[in-house]
């Protein structure tokens, strides 16, 4: 606890006479109060509670926190100036539950400090309702004390239904601290007036604070509810629900009525003219009552349509014409969807505006629905729409009953070549039926070349203007539609495979190279996939993979040759098997097994690329007159296999073209 300093409270006016009192508490005989409720999220209990007493007086006091004995005082809360009657009589306070079980029952709090004591808050309210209808410049007075802290403070209420929800008044002040005297508040705002069941609560929050707080606490007296006198009778139409309506159907009209209003009074709704004149006003509904309860209203059938209308409400006793309402309302007359019935379309004969079918003289603001539910544009195709009912819906009148119609379409089975269309094929795709490129239409129709029918595609690459004819049933003529169709020569690249030069030839012509007749005027690209003239200059150009591609035009794809290309030293080193060594090279994977004679018993083996200088693989020797050499590191190309005893004894070559 913290002792609080006392100041002197200045007195901040009184009620003036002309104020009509609603409502006093002094808290001196059967207090209209009920304490420590859960409202606003409250708690009944706690380290604080709510008392009414007359005591001012503090004392001391001892609280054990977790097995310690700790002394407190509690500082007398200050006097009562003489501005509230009777002054140090009996008041609405909070006081810690700690000084309470030690006698101490002034205004004082136990502040939340997070160990000993837990934050919590505390409320006290009303427990009678006031009534302030007809009622204006409801005031709210009352005196107060609270020095609390910045987490330690007091908070006023106001409910407008018997307590059932609670609204926080934060106007003047929204938090009551930081005044250890007795000081007068009042309060006046628009919500108060009017109100059958108004109340106040009164609200003390303990919240956790570093540093605590100073008494005293939350201290209330002298309760006082006024008002300035009975309002004027006035009435205002706030809402007319909906806005947009048809004759003949009824309308919401909700209002306000302030002042007191006589028995028997009625309130009447009244009808504008388009424009919102009330010149010549009429009446739509009305009810017996001295309260503003909302009038169903009914629009008169024949009311012209217009989008000016307002709405006012009158009443009887005492005579009043109330304002209208601030938004215009639209009127209007109906809808009218037209007759439908049954009609015949010709597939594939075009378009038809199905409102155009329509008799009765259809409103054409309507929106149309076909057989399967689904929007629809109103514009039927009858080469791809299907036979059934279409529905025709008309609801532009807004706030009227919308209208239909079914207009029920009977399709006679028409000629449908499709649409115009090209299509290209590759010749080395061998000859192809006509009908996947029709375009939309049926497939039951001929193809022509001139004069003459065609069932596949031809093979001669040339571009054939074809004509595709499906023959009509009936009354349905025949349908046509075009077919370009291209016909692509294929490319051919010719073979390829492996060409071994020797490392002082000439320039060589890798096109030549080739088999297979291949097409000329393609492109090459080096192993490195880079351009290549085409030209090999052995020693210069890079061994390795050329592919040669021949273009085709579309569909048909490019093709390509893939040519090895192998350099050889040519410096006299015999190729493959040696008689006089009996070398011989099998493989298995990326492994390669060289076997020689015998009579080589500890020979040495390295593998030598195109150019002769040594490659490194791994040597393996297994056995006698046998080797394993792992060629999986190499790159393509051609290689050479060694083997010596002080001399070459035998040469193996071997290309590796992955």
């Amino acid at each position: 606890m913290r002792i609080a300093l006392t100041l002197t409270a200045s007195l901040l006016g009184a009620v003036t006479s002309a104020q009509t009192i609603l409502y006093t508490e002094n808290f001196e005989t059967a207090p209209t109060f009920t304490l420590n409720t859960t409202d606003v999220g409250s708690t009944a209990g706690g380290a604080n509670t709510w008392l009414i007493n007359n005591t001012y007086s503090g004392g001391n006091g001892d609280v054990d926190c977790s097995g310690f004995t700790i002394t407190f005082t509690i500082p007398s809360t200050a006097g009562q100036p003489g501005g509230i009657q009777p002054a140090n009589g009996g008041y609405l306070h909070t006081a810690s539950t700690e000084a309470v079980a030690d006698g101490i029952t002034c205004c004082s709090f136990a502040a939340a400090d997070g160990f000993c004591t837990n934050p919590g808050n505390h409320f006290a309210k009303m427990s009678a309702d006031i009534s302030t209808v007809g009622q204006s410049d409801v005031t709210l007075t009352f005196w107060w004390l609270c020095n609390g802290g910045n987490q330690n403070y007091g908070e006023v209420y106001y409910s407008t239904n018997s307590g059932g929800s609670w609204n926080l008044i934060t106007t003047p002040i929204s938090q009551y601290r930081n005044q250890p005297t007795w000081t007068q508040q009042s309060i006046m705002l628009p919500a108060f007036d009017n109100q059958a069941t108004l109340r106040f609560g009164f609200r003390f929050v303990n919240g956790t604070s570093l540093l605590g707080g100073q008494d005293p606490g939350f201290g209330i007296d002298d309760i006082q509810v006024s008002a300035a006198g009975a309002q004027p009778n006035a009435v205002t139409t706030t809402t007319v629900s909906p806005l947009q309506v048809c004759v003949g159907s009824t309308v919401q009209v909700v209002y306000t009525a302030t002042g007191t209003w006589g028995a028997g009074n009625v309130f009447t709704a009244e009808l504008s003219d388009a424009t919102g004149s009330f010149a010549a006003p009429v009446a739509i509904g009305s009810i017996a009552s001295t309260t503003p309860t909302p009038i169903t209203a009914t629009v008169p059938v024949g009311t012209a349509a217009g989008t000016g209308y307002r709405i006012r409400v009158t009443a009887s006793t005492p005579a009043t014409t109330g304002a209208a309402n601030a938004q215009d309302i639209t009127i209007s007359i109906g809808n009218n969807a037209g007759a439908g019935g049954n009609i015949f379309i010709c597939k594939n004969t075009g378009l038809y505006t199905l409102l155009n079918e329509l008799t009765g003289a259809p409103d054409n603001c309507g929106t149309w629905t076909g057989p399967n539910g689904n929007p629809f544009s109103g514009i039927f195709n009858s080469a791809s729409d299907p036979a059934g009912c279409y529905t025709y819906t008309v609801a532009c009148s807004v706030g009227c009953p919308s209208d239909d119609t079914d207009l029920c379409i009977t399709l006679i089975d028409g000629a449908n070549a499709g649409q115009d269309a090209t299509a290209a094929v590759c010749n080395a795709d061998g000859a192809q039926s006509l009908f996947p490129f029709v375009v939309g239409g049926d497939l039951t129709g001929l193809f022509f070349n001139g004069a003459a029918p065609l069932v596949e595609t031809p093979l001669a690459a040339a571009t054939y203007d074809l004509t595709y004819v499906v023959y009509g049933q009936g009354p349905c003529p025949n349908d046509t539609a075009a077919l370009v169709l291209v016909v692509a020569d294929s490319a051919w690249a010719g073979t390829g495979g492996t060409a071994t030069l020797c490392v002082n030839d000439p320039a060589t012509a890798l096109f030549g190279l080739l088999t297979d007749a291949p097409d000329p005027g393609g492109s090459w690209t080096d192993p490195n996939n880079g351009p290549f003239s085409g030209v090999f200059e052995p020693g210069v150009s890079p061994v390795g993979l050329y592919t040669y591609t021949v273009s085709a035009m579309a569909p048909c794809p490019a093709d390509e040759a893939v040519l090895a290309v192998v350099v050889d030293p040519c410096l006299g080193v015999a190729e493959g098997d040696r008689a006089e060594a009996g070398l011989h090279l099998r493989t298995e994977g990326e492994v390669l097994w060289l076997s020689w004679a015998s009579q080589h018993a500890d020979p040495g083996i390295q593998v030598v690329d195109a150019s002769g200088k040594t490659a490194a693989v791994e040597v393996l020797v297994v056995n006698p007159g046998e080797a394993r050499l792992s060629v999986a590191s190499l790159g393509m190309g051609a290689y050479t296999v060694v083997l010596t005893d002080g001399a070459v004894r035998g040469t193996a070559r071997f290309v590796i073209a992955r």
